[in-house]
């Protein structure tokens, strides 16, 4: 495992413009926790090209891919591991010992750490079902975590349907075994006829749905929210601006259990973390980063309106 040289000492967090990262300060404490003088700031980059520019600085020592650069990273990376090769998506770039970049995808460790973390008595079981709404990058890593969890039938909802199909070619690159059956759920009728699923993961931005294909994607879920589900079931969603985002609104309204986006930052600290610099935080370091992280949470608002504040 490589450590940072002195040099490097810039971690970014890469995303479009008006975007942005609750994540830095307790990045800058784990970093200060390993002994090494690294701080995070949001790279709000107008193209891929100005991502690429600032990773292959001579002062970046690691970064994190947002919307929408996570399949757009990975051509111009040097190396990927398999994980970005099944997913097609892209989180997490580290610097190799000579200068190169690696990328690797934490988002799925993250929804898979939050899905168990909401019962104190959640556990793996093989064939339960997964509902993805969205198809990009986040959506790829919510099915993988999905899998990892014992799904085995997974469903997506999303408005374009060209994205689900992409979605669903690249679930082919699962080793025969572990693959998934993905299936792009458009209408309420479709939906009807299905078993409820076990999970469920939102992996957009929040938005009112507008268009014909956003409401009637929206009418998809609703009509899974509303089936008789079982007492392990959660609605977790990866978007936290807000916090309470439409979808776990919506999720609440049907009783359905529900975790927030911080959750999946928080349960990825650890594995963006080790490539980068190859130690871990000790318990209580460990347990000061999560408060960091929830505190910068409830500061935030775009997190947390300020009409939903108390």
């Amino acid at each position: 495992m490589r450590h940072l040289g002195l040099q490097r000492t810039r971690v970014y967090m890469a995303g479009a413009p008006g975007g942005g990262t609750i994540a830095a300060p307790v990045h800058d404490f784990i970093a200060q926790c390993l002994g090494k003088s690294c701080s995070m700031s949001f790279l709000a980059a107008k193209s891929i090209e100005e991502v690429v520019e600032m990773f292959r600085a001579p002062e970046f020592a690691g970064g994190i891919v947002t919307m929408p650069w996570k399949k757009n990273i990975i051509p111009h990376l040097d190396h990927v591991d398999d994980i970005v090769l099944t997913l097609g998506a892209c989180n997490h770039v580290s610097v190799n010992v000579d200068g190169t970049l690696r990328g690797t995808n934490t988002d799925w460790v993250g929804v898979r750490d939050a899905l168990l973390g909401a019962h104190t008595s959640a556990y793996i079981v093989a064939g339960r079902r997964g509902l993805v709404v969205g198809a990009g990058g986040a959506g790829r890593a919510a099915v993988y975590g999905l899998t990892s969890l014992g799904c085995k039938d997974i469903y997506v909802v999303n408005r374009d349907a060209s994205e689900a199909d992409e979605l669903i070619r690249d679930v082919q690159n699962y080793e025969t075994a572990s693959r998934p059956n993905v299936t792009h759920i458009e209408t309420v009728q479709q939906a009807r006829g299905l078993q409820p699923p076990h999970y469920i993961v939102g992996t957009v931005p929040d938005f009112e749905p507008t268009t014909a294909s956003e409401i009637e994607a929206r009418e998809v879920y609703v009509e899974f929210l509303s089936k008789e589900r079982s007492d392990q079931s959660v609605m977790l969603d990866m978007c936290y601006h807000p916090l309470q985002t439409r979808n776990i609104r919506l999720a609440q309204q049907y009783e359905w259990p529900t975790v927030d986006g911080v959750q999946v930052v928080g349960h990825q600290l650890k594995a963006q973390w080790k490539p980068w610099i190859g130690g871990e935080l000790d318990e209580e370091q460990e347990k000061a980063a999560w408060e960091i992280l929830r505190s910068c949470a409830l500061s935030d608002p775009t997190v947390i309106p300020q009409e939903a504040r108390v």
